[in-house]
């Protein structure tokens, strides 16, 4: 039934970098604060050419939380969809976790995507940083790669990468 294969990004952390604040690492509020990592264009380039398609997911509670403007995150989604080949953008805008909702952990971005878009998630990956990203992978069956970053080392995985380059470098011995 379903035919796409897909690669599901979570957004800060992986393809952006976090912002210390309040003595942490957390997304970025506005568009100033908002830096991409150096490794992203290329992968996302090279898993174009491999034919999947590109999805962003990405929890933004603090749109609902008035602790960032729609207008700073628009400018944010310029940005990325000036650099990278990204075939759609999920949010999150839940401020909780709520029966029905669509922060992660829960599938529901994933699955939108998948029926909108034709996905197979067997053939698919989700690359994530966090715990929640792992569980979402795990709520909607499709293989998760953790990737390694300053803000996450303490976090364990069976497939973790610490650049993106490593990634399509491992779906070129797989694929």
């Amino acid at each position: 039934m379903y035919k796409n294969k897909a690669i599901f990004f979570d957004r800060d952390g992986v393809i952006n970098k976090l912002v210390t604040r309040d003595n942490g690492f957390f997304s970025p509020r506005t568009f100033n604060e908002f830096d991409f990592y150096e490794d992203i264009s290329s992968c996302i380039s090279s898993l174009t050419k491999k034919g999947f398609l590109i999805f962003i997911v990405s929890n933004q509670p603090d749109i609902s939380r008035k602790k960032m403007r729609i207008k700073e995150l628009n400018k944010i989604d310029i940005a990325i969809n000036k650099k990278l080949h990204i075939d759609q953008i999920y949010y999150s805008f839940d401020s909780k976790v709520v029966i029905g909702g669509s922060k992660k952990p829960s599938p529901k971005m994933i699955f939108d995507a998948r029926d909108e878009w034709n996905i197979d998630l067997s053939e698919s990956y989700f690359l994530g940083d966090s715990l929640v990203d792992i569980e979402c992978a795990k709520n909607a069956n499709v293989s998760f790669i953790l990737v390694k970053r300053e803000h996450n080392q303490e976090i364990e995985h069976t497939s973790c990468i610490n650049s993106l380059n490593d990634f399509h470098k491992m779906l070129n011995n797989t694929i």
